[in-house]
């Protein structure tokens, strides 16, 4: 049987289509080419949704651990507090990138928002922090709290500097202690509760002031006597049996709360790999 019957009728059996049989060459498929995006392709990010790019975890100090995302692009930088002490962020020294919040990464509970927002109304002094920075770019990031660092142009990639700060870890552990009291088990709103909190984390910082030599526990303990801070949170509480075994719930909360430690330096985090 002649072959071009056999390749007509799809059966090959050992026949192939020498050059010049006459028989239209076979039409091989176009690859494919897939371009790498560019970076004049991509756009600057509008906030940290999307920054899914892990990046080496930051830990610079002790009690810090800091774990960094970022974007294709890289003109973003989530930054989440996932060690045991506060940090303070501001952007990067030349301001090429700026903060914004970042409520999709950050705790939803009553008690936790509410010890952050007495922390950030307590007219904190913050001596590690360069004068120039605007009072709305310096971010109070307590443990499990997350902020976000955005720049205009895919030519700058996203950068922040961090530090330390005992007083924000003293002020979110002493507020947090005592909300998750008046509001969880008490039943108190959080906006009932946010006079308590805000006079108790002023406190926090008067005492610290005063006693720079006492250990941990006997500032909590001298925090929550003082008439400042005690008759806030009684004021809600009621009675004085009630007052008490609220104290005794705090005080047994914060023995175990991280050791404070002095401030640190100022660390730059990048978005770059």
């Amino acid at each position: 049987m002649p072959c071009a019957v056999v390749l007509a009728s799809l059966v090959v059996a050992g026949c192939s289509v020498a050059e010049g049989s006459g028989l239209p060459p076979t039409a091989q498929p176009t690859p494919t080419i897939v371009a790498s995006p560019t970076q004049a392709s991509l756009k600057p990010a509008t906030d940290c949704a999307r920054s899914t790019v892990s990046l080496t975890t930051a830990s610079e100090t002790d009690g810090v651990q800091l774990t960094l995302s970022t974007d294709p692009s890289g003109t973003s930088l989530l930054v989440k507090n996932t060690g045991s002490l506060s940090v303070v962020v501001i952007p990067d020294a030349n301001f090429s990138s700026h903060l914004v919040a970042a409520p999709y990464a950050n705790p939803q509970d009553q008690a936790s928002r509410a010890a952050l927002i007495a922390v950030n109304n307590s007219g904190a002094k913050l001596p590690g922090i360069p004068k120039y920075v605007p009072l709305t770019q310096v971010i109070n990031v307590p443990p499990q709290w997350s902020v976000c660092a955005l720049t205009d142009d895919v030519k700058h990639t996203a950068t922040v500097r961090y530090l330390q700060d005992k007083p924000s870890s003293a002020e979110y552990f002493v507020t947090k202690a005592l909300a998750d009291q008046l509001i969880v088990r008490s039943g108190s709103s959080s906006e009932e509760t946010r006079p308590a909190l805000i006079r108790c984390a002023k406190t926090t910082l008067a005492v610290l002031k005063k006693f720079p030599k006492l250990s941990d526990i006997q500032v909590y303990v001298e925090i929550l006597s003082r008439s400042t801070c005690r008759a806030g949170y009684k004021a809600l509480v009621g009675d004085t049996r009630a007052t008490e075994q609220l104290e005794a719930a705090v005080i047994g909360r914060l023995g175990g709360a991280p050791r404070l430690l002095a401030n640190s330096q100022l660390f730059t985090l990048t978005a770059r790999p």
